[in-house]
């Protein structure tokens, strides 16, 4: 089907296909940039396939912990309390 500029419009799996050819690049671009050998850290460019990770998060823990500097105002409203300092 032609566009108005008389282009064709392409296809999703040749636009798939470009996606993924450009993703690839950026990917090399920075190997080449970062090295594995001058990187003081361990870069993950693509998340390990099939790995879990065990998560345990106490959300009332994190609550309690978030809203120790604030005044609640009602209707989901906060405000953080106001610290003085002393010079």
């Amino acid at each position: 089907m032609p566009l108005r500029s008389g282009k064709e419009y392409r296809k999703k799996e040749y636009r798939k296909k470009e996606y993924r050819k450009k993703e690839y690049r950026k990917k090399e671009y920075l190997k080449k940039i970062f090295p594995k050998e001058t990187q003081p850290f361990n870069m993950v460019l693509l998340p390990e396939k099939g790995k879990q990770y065990k998560v345990d998060i106490d959300f009332d823990e994190s609550s309690k912990a978030w809203r120790q500097n604030k005044i609640s105002l009602g209707e989901g409203i906060f405000k953080y309390k106001r610290i003085l300092r002393k010079h």
